[in-house]
């Protein structure tokens, strides 16, 4: 939303307000001109507007494009000027363009921020200038002259601050103390005198939990960024607010901090080659850098060892991580990303299209002045272009930077593919994402596994694995944290005894108090016990509480506490300052969280399965109220609490609600896995009525992201319509026509066409009422047609399907049918036309098909269209195109999870190595045969079966191929499958007629023939009259032959018509 600094001070507002500080906004007349999100425009306004006097075009030309020669540049600002004159409505008004000169008019109706500022700031009006310093100068571009102007701004708004805060705090006005040094804190986050003085404004309102918070963030902010502790002017702030707080281990004298943060050590080879990625990355494109091991192992050290020393060289880092707990929100470590100050300026700079995609993940972005907010619908083709903005949002701009994700082995699936994404999308973008991860926790079945394999071959993925470190790193490292010179050899021989290098063993053994002689501290030897001790060092109500904010399993704010314990802020602010002082949570600016993922989980092996329940229930109960306005966005985590409770119905309820909100974000996997579990937890509530309306309910919000993620053939969608059929016909409800239409290929997989037709009839029966029904009606109509191998009727319902079809409807379509029905009956239709004789249709059909599947991008609707548009390529023996569909199919498979797609798509690959000449094509086609019949997937055994035949033949084993077309034809005969009957019979005549079985092969061959012009399958019978006038000559044949070919209206120059158009030319 637009700020409001206009007419501050009384002035009307202007007609043009340029808005420079912090988020870029150029409004004329109220309305914000959307074609300054681009960078440039932005860039050349700020140039002219700033300077006031006249600018040489020439001075212009050489500041904006100075790597170009003078004649490039003044074309390129000629290009530019024409843009800016066509984006800024009566630019005469404001800006004066001649043949020489630009020049603003500062006497104009119009205002800018940043002069307004100025003219503040001279005037000594300090209050207004630090309302109108809303942020640094354009903050996505990295020009000489704006870093310049940005470093002199940000100075003169920092001065302003500085006096605006000791004035407030000389008349004891605490509160704006407080909000002006936070000011000046969010500029310099290590300004001590800035938090001494907000600490004194806070205690002096008698707000010691403020207070606490204050200097626990800049406590953490030095240790984190500078290696060094506050000063004694804020650490003596610090123990007055803890006076008369003792805690257990004081009253001794014990110091319960002698042990500080993990210093960097021993892992110098490790961090080089890091650096070494990201100087490749600025140079080279987009990398994936993953560090490895075992937990406490220093992975994250490492990681953020990096992006403090890039940090410090003025590069933008942003860091974000995922947490093991349930009730994670779909795309969580992205959104974080998304909201870091590193990429949220981007966002501003992209065109109004990809806004409104993010603001699908951040509602922040909605803009009231556009017609609706982000889109709500169910529609499974948005994912991609959800992913092409955050990828834009990440990779927009030439400025590196570096992107750490902490746990990648917890991330959820769309995280992990958009990571592909960019490093895809980002081949020249400077990116460098470092993901840690704990390779012993990722199962085989793990979306990462998939991702490093497929960037692997693109080497755009690096693993530096991380090893214990050897007995004198561990000596060194354990010095450092005691702050001494060297370690006693006998506690340095202990820990590492003890130990075994493991960094984070060591930081916790210390803190536990290990001792030299084995006096104190008696360990066992594993790292569990010691964090268990640990924990057992504190109070019992800092123990409670971190039993709770291990229940929470993520960070938490002192609010969520106080509403989760019922505890009074000002005595719960003193436990969770001892769990910091203990270095069992560290700050997070508005949260806290555990230090160490370990710490977490040992503090929930402590708790009893009894407390546990009644802890989910307390943190349940005060997420819903902490975030009551926008429960929908927490119903993850208020679903996995309920659930974790006992708390079966609420639970449902939000595994209903956070399922479908993860459709909305195109989280598949996160929705089918809500759906699922809200389901599970229906079998713990008594039977009834309402019980069963509400599996029903839950069954068909299931099936759009479970047909999408595995197909209409998997064996999960066929139970889940079938439990859904009969949940209708118990409740005396009318069928919902997704359940037929998921019925009717349930069918259609199994080779029931009869029971697929009676399906599709009934949704053509209830068109009147529902028009996408009829469409995806005919459309089962049609396919089941085409396998009993009647291609006239198949070819009526799929053009009715096609003239049916609305693009309006079209995302009804994919969010309730999963697949767009247009593309596919297009493919189908593309098949029909080659079985009929017209190759030349049959090729521009699929590629129509094809191209409307690309340009959509809706993964379901893809692969199934790939699929058949290689069926058809490999029927008309178009080689060349076949392998370049190979190609995509196999950047597809990537992608793809539904296995009967998969399953055709290996065989064809091993027909078109048989091709080309290697026979070890034939393996792939016979394991995909095996696939086939081992997993049900029975609808394209027949195609799989005659390739194999074919590949036989090709490899002289002729007997093992006519066991396939037997096998084929029993197939066949047995499910009414006819539409490969010819073909079938043509290849097992060929074999036959090898083998020296002539009698066999006349046979087959004419029944070949017979059925294929009982069909209109023209196609076949020129293949099939071609192999009995080749094998068997016959004047008859050879003119039934040459009648047919002159039928043929395209295809001429493929391999099948040129064979007949040969035989025939020869002499009879």
């Amino acid at each position: 939303m637009p700020s409001d600094t206009s007419g501050v001070g009384g002035e009307p507002p202007a007609r043009l307000e340029v808005r420079l500080l912090g988020v870029v906004e150029i409004i004329l007349d109220g309305r914000r001109l959307r074609a300054f999100n681009s960078l440039r425009l932005q860039r050349f306004l700020a140039l002219i507007a700033l300077r006031r006097g006249p600018q040489h075009r020439s001075r212009l030309a050489f500041e904006l494009w100075p790597d170009s020669n003078e004649p490039q540049a003044r074309t390129n600002l000629r290009k530019l000027l024409h843009d800016f004159r066509h984006s800024l409505p009566d630019i005469g008004e404001f800006v004066e363009i001649d043949n020489e000169t630009v020049r603003w008019i500062p006497t104009g109706p119009s205002e800018v921020d940043v002069l307004r500022f100025r003219d503040a700031i001279a005037a000594g009006d300090f209050e207004l200038a630090a309302r109108l310093y809303s942020g640094d100068l354009l903050p996505a571009c990295y020009d000489d002259w704006v870093l310049d102007q940005r470093a002199k701004l940000r100075a003169e708004a920092y001065g302003a601050l500085v006096r605006l805060t000791k004035e407030a705090a000389g008349r004891d006005d605490h509160k704006a103390t407080i909000r002006h040094a936070q000011r000046i804190i969010d500029l310099e986050p290590t300004d001590e005198a800035a938090v001494r003085i907000q600490m004194e404004a806070h205690l002096a309102l008698g707000d010691r939990a403020a207070a606490l918070r204050a200097y626990h963030r800049y406590a953490d902010v030095l240790e984190r960024d500078l290696e060094v502790a506050p000063g004694e002017a804020v650490e003596a702030l610090y123990r007055q607010l803890r006076a008369g707080t003792i805690i257990r281990g004081e009253a001794q004298g014990e110091n319960l901090a002698p042990v500080g943060e993990s210093p960097f050590v021993g892992r110098d080879s490790e961090l080089s080659r890091l650096s070494e990625a990201w100087n490749a990355a600025r140079e080279g494109g987009a990398h994936l850098v993953l560090v490895t091991g075992e937990p406490g192992i220093g992975k994250s050290r490492l990681a953020r060892e990096l992006g403090r020393r890039i940090r410090a060289d003025g590069h933008v880092v942003a860091s974000t991580r995922a947490y093991e707990a349930a009730g994670r929100p779909p795309w969580g470590p992205v959104v974080d990303l998304l909201r870091s100050d590193a990429i949220r300026s981007q966002i501003d700079t992209l065109d109004t299209v990809w806004r409104a995609e993010l603001a699908r993940l951040m509602p922040e972005l909605f803009d009231a002045s556009q017609p609706s907010g982000p889109s709500q619908s169910r529609d499974v083709a948005q994912r991609h272009r959800l992913f092409d903005a955050v990828s834009r949002a990440i990779v927009v701009g030439d400025r590196p930077r570096l992107l750490i994700i902490d746990d990648l082995q917890w991330c959820d699936t769309e995280t992990i593919e958009l990571i592909g994404f960019v490093i895809r999308s980002g081949q020249t973008a400077p990116v460098l994402i470092v993901g840690t991860v704990r390779s012993e926790e990722i199962p085989a079945h793990h979306p990462l596994v998939g991702l490093v394999d497929a960037l692997g071959h693109d080497q755009a993925v690096t693993t530096v694995p991380l090893d214990r470190l050897d007995e004198a790193t561990t000596a060194t490292l354990a010095a450092r944290l005691r702050t001494e010179d060297t370690l006693d050899p006998n506690l340095a021989a202990r820990l590492w005894r003890e130990t075994e290098g493991n960094p984070l063993f060591v930081i916790e053994a210390l803190r536990a108090g290990i001792s030299p002689d084995g006096s104190q501290a008696v360990l066992t030897p594993t790292m569990r016990a010691v964090l268990r001790a640990r924990l057992g060092q504190l109070t019992d109500g800092a123990r409670r509480l971190a039993e709770l904010a291990a229940v929470i399993g993520r960070p938490f704010s002192i609010g969520l506490m106080v509403s989760a314990t019922g505890i009074d802020e000002h005595d719960l602010v003193d436990l969770v300052d001892e769990l910091w002082r203990r270095r069992i949570i560290r700050d997070q600016g508005l949260t806290y969280d555990f230090s160490h993922d370990k710490l977490r989980a040992v503090a929930l092996e402590m708790i009893s399965p009894a407390r546990r329940r009644e802890l989910h229930r307390a943190v349940a109960e005060a997420i819903a109220v902490e975030r009551h306005k926008d429960i929908e966005a927490a119903s993850p985590q208020l679903a996995a609490h309920y659930d974790q409770a006992g708390m079966i119905e609420p639970a449902i309820d939000a595994y209903r609600v956070a399922g479908a909100r993860a459709v909305a974000v195109s989280a598949l996997d996160e929705a089918v896995t809500m759906f699922r579990r809200a389901l599970s937890l229906l079998a713990d509530l008594p039977k009834s009525p309402g019980r069963d309306a509400l599996e029903l309910d839950l069954r068909i919000a299931l099936g759009s992201p479970l047909v999408a993620l595995e197909g209409y053939g998997s064996n999960s969608a066929h139970r889940l319509y079938e439990r859904a059929l009969s949940l209708c016909r118990k409740l005396h409800r009318p069928v919902d026509a997704p359940i037929l239409r998921g019925l009717g290929l349930a069918r259609l997989q199994g080779c029931r066409f009869d029971d697929c037709s009676e399906l599709g009839q009934a949704l053509l029966d209830d068109e009147s009422q529902d028009p996408i029904a009829g469409t995806e009606g005919r459309y089962l109509l049609g396919v089941s047609a085409f396998w009993r191998g009647d291609l006239a009727r198949a070819r009526d319902y799929l053009d009715g399907a096609i003239e049916a079809y609305h693009v309006s409807h079209r995302d009804e379509h994919l969010a309730l049918y999963a697949q767009d029905p247009k593309a596919v009956c297009l493919v189908r239709l593309a098949w029909i036309e080659l079985w009929a004789g017209d190759a030349g249709r049959a090729d521009e059909t699929a590629r129509s098909a094809l191209e409307i599947a690309v340009d959509l991008d809706h993964l379901m609707t893809l692969g199934y269209v790939i699929t058949y548009a290689a069926i058809i390529a490999a029927e008309s023996e178009d080689l060349a195109r076949l392998a370049e569909l190979r190609g995509d199919a196999e950047l597809l498979w990537q992608r793809l999870s539904e296995p009967y797609l998969i399953v055709v798509l290996e065989a064809i690959r091993g027909w078109l190595d048989v091709c080309e000449g290697s026979l070890d094509g034939i393996e792939k086609i016979v394991q995909s045969v095996a696939r086939s019949r081992a997993e049900g997937e029975t609808l394209h055994l027949t195609y799989t079966l005659l390739l194999l035949a074919r590949a036989r033949g090709m490899a002289g084993e002729f007997h093992l191929g006519r066991a396939a077309t037997r096998e084929g034809l029993s197939w066949s005969h047995r499910c009414n499958q006819r539409y490969l009957e010819a073909e079938l019979w043509r290849v097992d005549g060929e074999l036959a007629y090898r083998s020296g079985e002539t009698e066999a092969a006349a046979a087959s061959l004419r029944r070949a023939v017979e059925i294929a012009s009982a069909q209109g399958a023209a196609w076949l019978e020129l293949r099939a009259l071609h192999s009995l006038a080749s094998r068997f000559p016959d004047q008859s044949v050879r003119e039934q032959l040459g009648d047919l070919v002159a039928t043929i209206p395209s295809g001429h120059d493929l391999p099948t018509f040129r064979a007949a158009s040969a035989l025939l030319s020869e002499p009879g």
